[in-house]
């Protein structure tokens, strides 16, 4: 699941024991411009990623009274789209919540190749299987 906050930045939830070499084994790509695309893919969904259930944990649980609460002070999300970002985390245990910034990859072309129509479901699906 991808839930957009602001402006190219989102919240991500993803398997963190997902392997960049378990990824290219589920995707099927050895060789050539597949291995190329997928290997671009996968780390520009998972570079600079910061866990915002640790940093919530960490930094901000004293301040906020439920990690709820702190979604939506802190990175006005609405009630709704939060419910549903718990909803698919409850269902999904083995995964975390993440934030990152689109573009701090440098490809620019990949997120939005990721976030497609054609893309989406096939990629955040492949994200929040447990390995």
């Amino acid at each position: 699941m991808v839930l957009a906050y602001d402006f190219y930045k989102a919240f991500w939830l993803l398997n963190p024991k997902l392997s960049k070499e378990k990824f290219l084994d589920i995707v099927g790509a050895e060789k050539g411009y597949s291995l190329n695309m997928f290997t671009r893919i996968y780390n520009s969904i998972y570079s600079e990623l910061i866990d915002v259930e640790n940093e919530y944990e960490k930094y901000y649980s004293f301040e906020y009274e439920t990690f709820e609460i702190y979604l939506f002070k802190k990175y006005n999300i609405e009630t709704k789209a939060i419910k549903k970002l718990i909803k698919k985390k409850n269902k999904y245990p083995h995964c975390r919540i993440y934030r990152k910034d689109d573009h701090s990859y440098g490809d620019y072309n990949i997120p939005q190749f990721i976030t497609s129509e054609t893309m989406y479901k096939r990629i955040t699906k492949l994200l929040k299987q447990k390995i």
